[in-house]
């Protein structure tokens, strides 16, 4: 869904109960058009964006997107949600890790600390 958003083209998207951590923040008919789980009305839908293409009101849809995935889909905001994720997911944990044979313990140095700088929420229901 990113490589979509971040293209030239209108995206239609599935109702579906698969998200990606981002959907939430994604508005059908600004970022994308939305269409019904069975498909019954993808055809209808197919041909809203045709009928709407002349008066670029698809083509805002698709600008949209393609604005939402630039500013908040690149590389480093992805890394960004996953290194917060895992903060998240470490706080957890109620057992101390256990080095085992043939492990080798890692220090972790702040030094080399990405600078997450990401505006996301961090209460998020993934987890």
């Amino acid at each position: 869904m990113p490589y979509l958003l971040a293209g030239d083209s209108v995206i239609l998207k599935q109702d579906s109960i698969y998200y990606e951590h981002f959907y939430n923040e994604l508005q059908p008919w600004k970022h994308y058009v939305p269409f019904k789980k069975d498909l019954s009305d993808l055809l209808e839908k197919i041909q809203w964006v045709k009928d709407h293409d002349a008066e670029n009101r698809a083509q805002k849809i698709a600008k949209a997107g393609q604005e939402y995935a630039r500013n908040n889909l690149m590389g480093e905001h992805v890394f960004c949600y996953y290194f917060k994720l895992f903060q998240a997911y470490a706080r957890l944990q109620i057992n101390e890790p256990k080095i085992r044979d043939g492990m080798e313990r890692v220090e972790l140095s702040h030094d080399h600390l990405f600078p997450c700088q990401c505006q996301r929420n961090e209460d998020k229901d993934e987890l």
